[in-house]
Formats: C-alpha cells, sequence, structure tokens
C-alpha cells in the first residue's frame, strides 16, 4: 500500500538526486547526460516509426490504386504481395513506437529495401518485355533505394549508440527525477525554479548540476553554472514578480515574469557554485 506520492528517485545505485551519496558530480553529470541523450534517441526512434505508418498507408494507397485487388489473376497476386509489404511496413512503424531499438531500424531498412526491389523489378521486366515503364514508380524505386542505403547507415550508428544504453532502473530514475522537477515548486523547494517563458522551463539544482526540463514535452538538458544565465531587473514592484531573460549555452529565450522564491534559489546556487570575481 502506498499513500498516493511519488516515491524519492534513486538510481540503479542508491544514488538519490538530493545529494546523499553523490561524492563526484562529474560522474552523476555524465549519467544524467548518458540517460539524456539515449531518451532523445528513443524519441527520434519512436518518431520515424510514425514516419513508416504513414508510408505503408501510403503504400496501400498505391497497391489498391495500381494493381486493382479485385482484378483476379495475375493482379491480385501482384497487388497481395505488395500490400504484405506495407503491412510489414506498418508492423516495423509499431515496434518502433513500442520498442525503440537499433533492431528497428534495421528492419526498417531491410523492408524499404523490399520495396524498392520490388518497384525497379516490375519496372525492368516491363522493360525487357517490350513494354511501356512507367517513370513514377522508377523514380520511387530509386528513391527507396537511397533511403535504404540512409536507414543501413542510420543503423550502424544507432548500434554503437545503443551498445552503452542506461539500465531500466536509471531510466525509470531519470523519469522520476523528470516528473518531480516539472510539479516542483520554488516557494516550497530551494532547489527548483520556475522559467515561464517559451518554451517553458523548470529546473532542478542538483550539486553544481543544472537539470533542466521542458513543462510540455520530453526536451532535458543537463548543464553547469556556465551553461546558462539568468538576468533580472532592479526595479522591484511589490508583485512578488519581476521582468527577467533566460540563456542557456547559446540560446536566449523570450523576456518572462521570474517570482522572488526562483531568484533567490538561483542567486544563492549560483554564489555557491559560480561566485563573482574577486576585485582584488
Amino acid at each position: 500500500m502506498t499513500d498516493g506520492r511519488r516515491r524519492r528517485p534513486r538510481d540503479s545505485r542508491g544514488l538519490s538526486h538530493s545529494g546523499v551519496g553523490m561524492t563526484d558530480d562529474l560522474i552523476m553529470r555524465f549519467r544524467l547526460q548518458q540517460v539524456a541523450a539515449y531518451r532523445d534517441l528513443c524519441g527520434s526512434i519512436r518518431r520515424s516509426g510514425r514516419q513508416n505508418v504513414g508510408f505503408a498507408m501510403l503504400m496501400l494507397f498505391l497497391a489498391c490504386y495500381s494493381f486493382q485487388p479485385g482484378a483476379g489473376g495475375i493482379g491480385q497476386f501482384v497487388f497481395i504481395l505488395y500490400a504484405g509489404l506495407a503491412l510489414a511496413e506498418f508492423a516495423v512503424g509499431l515496434f518502433k513506437w513500442v520498442h525503440p531499438s537499433a533492431e528497428g531500424v534495421l528492419l526498417d531498412a531491410l523492408i524499404l529495401l523490399l520495396f524498392a526491389a520490388w518497384n525497379l523489378g516490375w519496372q525492368g521486366i516491363a522493360i525487357m518485355a517490350g513494354g511501356p515503364s512507367n517513370i513514377f514508380i522508377a523514380l520511387l524505386g530509386l528513391y527507396m533505394l537511397w533511403g535504404t542505403a540512409g536507414r543501413f547507415r542510420a543503423y550502424l550508428q544507432i548500434r554503437r549508440l545503443f551498445a552503452d544504453r542506461p539500465t531500466r532502473d536509471q531510466i525509470a530514475w531519470f523519469d522520476e527525477l523528470a516528473y518531480e522537477i516539472q510539479t516542483a515548486d520554488p516557494s516550497t523547494d530551494n532547489q527548483a525554479l520556475d522559467l515561464p517563458t517559451r518554451p517553458h522551463w523548470k529546473a532542478k539544482l542538483l550539486g553544481n548540476i543544472a537539470f533542466f526540463v521542458q513543462t510540455r514535452g520530453d526536451a532535458v538538458v543537463i548543464t553547469g553554472p556556465g551553461d546558462f544565465e539568468i538576468v533580472r531587473e532592479r526595479i522591484d514592484h511589490g508583485t512578488g514578480y519581476r521582468k527577467a531573460r533566460f540563456r542557456m549555452y547559446e540560446q536566449s529565450y523570450p523576456e518572462f515574469q521570474i517570482e522572488d522564491a526562483s531568484w533567490d534559489n538561483y542567486r544563492k546556487w549560483m554564489a555557491v557554485y559560480l561566485p563573482p570575481p574577486d576585485d582584488n
């Protein structure tokens, strides 16, 4: 039984994001960046899975348009084979969405190679038989062949990236931490920042690591004290908010209203990890 609250996230070695047990911030930052890069990679594979599904629908349409499934004879046989390839493409798209991996990219390349061979093969048979060729289908087959080469290259690259993938416990710990950051309140959590610019960022200050999460979507950025900056106007309007600007790496974000609690948390953290230079 639980009380409905989310448990404090921990990684597979028992390191808590609160700082307990974190004896080496560099190792922790590397681990966070590794998991963030892995999540981005999985996200890109999932997005390509949606493209596979769309491509499969297009191929089914072309199969119905070109081969007329109710015609019977060789036309119906060709339609069944073509539709089978399209359904295989559809299945690969679902596989990449549910289980993003290098193997899904390889299956995508193999299916696309079969599509290219199918289209170019039929055009070759038509030419050898003295019949007319369909220039659109021929160009489509060449485009598929070119895309196949790109997918095989992507598979080799992704396979290397997936070779050092984080564990499930580390990914779960990372996701729990990201959720906690999205729901953190700077007025009650002195490690939290709320930056309602566009897009809306929230952050957690963990030792000398700043863990940024967008409130919508899966975007995550792991930075240090010198990698981002918040500048606030000097005039206090008595509202608890002031105009501010936010820069992370080389990107500047639109002006927004920052609450005093977020500014105080940021100022105290910067005073510890990036103090101003000594004029003496």
